[in-house]
């Protein structure tokens, strides 16, 4: 087991370092070949935001929320894979969880609730939940993380976050992580470390023009990618890690 443990911790940095120097998401999944689940790491789990009747934001030109939430999610999903964590979505397509009767209200209720379930089938688990973020301002921009309160480690994993998606894509950003308030249901009250990362403003004309492109969703789920590592202390000897 301890060699698996080497071999996945190998394959972190050099996945990092690549990403480090400038190479192609593309490239890098392409290049490592896809590893067993290491017990010893967390399970990995992705939530994108919203889906099915449930679009979430609405932003420039009709961009839709959880479009934006999937694709990230998935980019998010293949970097975790590849590097041997067990990952598991809590969709994979344009769905909503729970089972589609009562009201718009009492459907987003038991899409939460489900999700929540999630949480409680992998104990041993870290929650990434995707979403975008938008403002009566149109100038309002950049990615801000919220951290979970019931779990310690939230806090710490939400701040080298923050700090991963600020260094590596907005410098310009100076949002800080907060914690997420009760009006998030989720990620309010999970038990597990968990984060809402808002990855931009969908209406801000620029964020918005980024986050449409792959190119672009691809940087975003590097840099969480980058942070969780660094946090697991992965990465933590690579030279750009703060």
């Amino acid at each position: 087991m301890k060699r698996k443990i080497g071999a996945v911790l190998l394959g972190v940095f050099f996945l990092l370092l690549a990403g480090a120097f400038g190479y192609t998401y593309q490239t890098i999944t392409a290049s490592m070949p896809i590893e067993e689940p290491i017990p010893e790491l967390p399970v990995i789990l992705i939530d994108p935001g919203h889906g099915g009747f449930d679009g979430g934001a609405v932003g420039i030109d009709g961009v839709i929320e959880k479009d934006i939430n999937l694709a990230i999610a998935q980019k998010l999903y293949d970097l975790f894979s590849v590097s041997g964590f067990e990952t598991v979505l809590t969709r994979d397509q344009d769905v909503a969880l729970g089972n589609g009767e009562g009201s718009i209200r009492q459907q987003k209720n038991a899409d939460l609730h489900q999700r929540m379930e999630l949480t409680e089938q992998y104990p041993n688990s870290i929650l990434l939940s995707i979403h975008q973020n938008h403002y009566t301002d149109p100038q309002a921009f950049g990615a801000q993380v919220f951290y979970g309160p019931q779990n310690p480690e939230s806090q710490q994993l939400g701040e080298i976050v923050q700090q991963y998606l600020v260094s590596q894509l907005q410098p310009e950003n100076t949002r800080k992580c907060k914690v997420c308030t009760k009006d998030v249901y989720l990620i309010h009250n999970a038990q597990i470390p968990c984060l809402l990362v808002e990855c931009g403003f969908l209406s801000n004309p620029q964020d918005t023009y980024k986050l449409v492109q792959s190119d672009y969703q691809r940087q975003v789920a590097f840099s969480i990618f980058s942070g969780v590592c660094t946090f697991l202390e992965l990465g933590e000897e690579l030279p750009f890690s703060e």
